[in-house]
């Protein structure tokens, strides 16, 4: 599994009139194809997409042009 880690992201709750962040976990952007064991199955991804675990420690997959479009990375 290749991966590049990202420390955190916000993710963009939002309305066309109103951009609000909040707190969503960690990311990792993975820089080839993949999949992920979770407690509800396992989770195929493509190289560019990200593993997402929110702070409850819930595990997702997103997609690159989803997640640029919800996530902004902290520094």
């Amino acid at each position: 599994m290749s991966r590049s880690k990202k420390d955190l992201h916000t993710n963009s709750v939002s309305t066309d009139e109103d951009m609000q962040k909040t707190p969503a976990g960690h990311a990792l952007r993975m820089t080839a194809d993949f999949s992920v064991k979770t407690p509800k199955g396992t989770l195929q991804g493509k190289a560019g997409d990200y593993i997402i675990k929110d702070r409850l420690g819930m595990v997702s997959v997103v997609e690159k042009n989803t997640f640029n479009q919800k996530y902004e990375i902290l520094h």
